[in-house]
C-alpha cells in the first residue's frame, strides 16, 4: 500500500474524533506503529463548534470556544520484529463559557497533556503485541454558578504526570492490505492540587467577586477505554477503513467539600467508517462518516451541553518526496441537541439545539 494512501486514511480518522464524548480530545490512536522504517509527525488541528443555548426569556449565546489540539509522534524500528514510539498529545480539555442565560458567570477551561511510550513486537504469523506507559498531566479551572446540589464558586488545580498501561493485539496481511489492532488503555487517578474560592457576588458590571480562598487536594479517575482500528482492501489502490472505541464515562466524578462539579452518567461509543483511494503516486484521498452514542438526557453537567455526533470528513496526502508527505483534512459534524433542567425554577430549563462544528487539520510526515 502507498504511504500516501496510509496517511490519508490515518488523517481522516483523525479528524473524525476532533469533539469526542466527555472530555476526549484526541481518539487515543496507535496506529503510527504500524508505519515503515523510522517515521515522525505532526499534527495540528483546529475545532469551532457552534453550541447555541437558549433560556425560558428567549435568551441565546454560543458558550463553546474555539481550541486546538496539537500532537508529535515518533516511530523507530530498532529491529526487523521490534518497534518502539513517543506519542505526545492532548488527550482531554473542556473550553466552556457562559456569557447570557442562568449560568453567567460560569466557565470551565480543562487542558492536559499526555506523553506515551510504546513497544511493539511483531511475531511471524502476522499477529503483534503492544503496550506500554502514558503519563497524563493536567490542569483547569472551574467557575460555577449557584445550582442546588452542585458546587458554587471558583476551583483551580493542576496535577503532576499520573501514569497508566496501555496493551494491544494486532493482525496484519500485507497481500489484501488488512489490519485489525485492538488496544486497551487502562484508567487512572490524576491528583489535584487546588485552590477553592466561594462566589459571593456580582459586580454591577456582571463580573465575579469571590471570598478567601483555601487550599484542597482530590483525586480524579479517568476512565478506561477500548479501542477496534481496521483496514481492508476491497479493491485495487482503494481501502475501506474504520474503527469503534468504548470509553467507560459512566462514573466520572469531580466532588470536593463544596459539592459536586462534574457528575458524568454514561459510557460513549464512537464509531466510523471510510474509504481511501490513491488518487495518483503521489495523491490519495479519503472520506469517513463518524457517529458517536448519546448520554443522558437532561445532562448532569454544564460541560456537556452536547451529546453525540454525526460527521462527515474528508482528508488527503501529498507525497512531496519519497521522505516526506503533507496531510490536510476537514471535518463537518453536527452535534446532538441536549437540556439542563433549572433545578427550584418550576420547570424552566437550557437547550443547546441546531449545534455543530467545524474542525481543519493539517498533518506533516517525515520518513528517514
Amino acid at each position: 500500500m502507498k504511504q500516501a494512501l496510509k496517511g490519508a486514511i490515518a488523517f481522516a480518522m483523525v479528524g473524525g474524533v476532533a469533539q469526542a464524548g466527555g472530555l476526549d480530545r484526541s481518539g487515543q490512536g496507535v496506529n503510527i506503529l504500524f508505519e515503515e522504517g523510522d517515521y515522525l509527525q505532526v499534527t495540528f488541528i483546529t475545532t469551532s463548534p457552534r453550541v447555541d443555548g437558549t433560556s425560558a426569556v428567549g435568551n441565546s449565546y454560543d458558550v463553546v470556544e474555539t481550541y486546538s489540539t496539537p500532537s508529535f509522534s515518533y516511530k523507530h524500528e530498532i529491529t526487523d520484529k521490534i518497534d518502539v514510539a513517543l506519542i505526545y498529545d492532548r488527550p482531554y480539555g473542556a473550553h466552556v463559557r457562559y456569557t447570557n442565560g442562568p449560568f453567567v458567570p460560569g466557565f470551565a477551561e480543562i487542558n492536559s497533556r499526555s506523553l506515551l511510550g510504546l513497544v511493539q513486537y511483531e511475531f511471524d504469523n502476522g499477529f503483534s503485541l503492544h503496550g506500554g506507559l502514558r503519563g497524563v498531566k493536567t490542569e483547569g479551572e472551574i467557575l460555577s454558578s449557584p445550582r442546588p446540589s452542585f458546587a458554587t464558586g471558583f476551583l483551580e488545580g493542576k496535577t503532576q504526570f499520573d501514569w497508566s498501561g496501555v496493551v494491544g493485539l494486532a493482525y496484519e496481511k500485507p497481500e489484501i492490505a488488512l489490519r485489525v489492532a485492538l488496544t486497551y488503555w487502562s484508567s487512572f487517578d490524576n491528583g489535584f492540587d487546588a485552590t477553592y474560592a466561594p462566589l459571593t457576588g456580582l459586580t454591577p458590571e456582571g463580573l465575579p467577586q469571590f471570598g478567601p480562598a483555601s487550599a484542597q487536594s482530590f483525586d480524579v479517575e479517568f476512565p478506561e477505554s477500548i479501542n477496534l482500528d481496521f483496514q481492508t482492501g476491497i479493491a485495487p489502490k482503494t481501502l475501506l477503513f474504520g474503527s469503534v472505541k468504548w470509553v467507560g464515562w459512566e462514573g466520572f466524578n469531580l466532588t470536593t467539600p463544596q459539592g459536586t462539579w462534574v457528575d458524568f452518567t454514561d459510557d460513549i461509543f464512537t464509531y466510523s467508517l471510510g474509504v481511501g483511494r490513491e488518487i495518483t503516486d503521489k495523491l490519495s484521498l479519503a472520506v469517513s462518516l463518524g457517529y458517536e452514542t448519546e448520554a443522558a438526557k437532561p445532562t448532569t453537567s454544564l460541560l456537556s451541553p452536547t451529546t453525540g455526533y454525526q460527521s462527515l470528513t474528508v482528508g488527503g496526502t501529498y507525497a512531496l518526496s519519497e521522505h516526506l508527505n503533507f496531510s490536510a483534512g476537514l471535518t463537518y459534524a453536527q452535534l446532538g441537541d441536549q437540556y439542563f433542567e433549572i433545578p427550584a425554577s418550576g420547570g424552566q430549563r437550557v437547550d443547546f439545539t441546531d449545534n455543530d462544528l467545524w474542525a481543519v487539520g493539517v498533518r506533516v510526515g517525515v520518513r528517514f
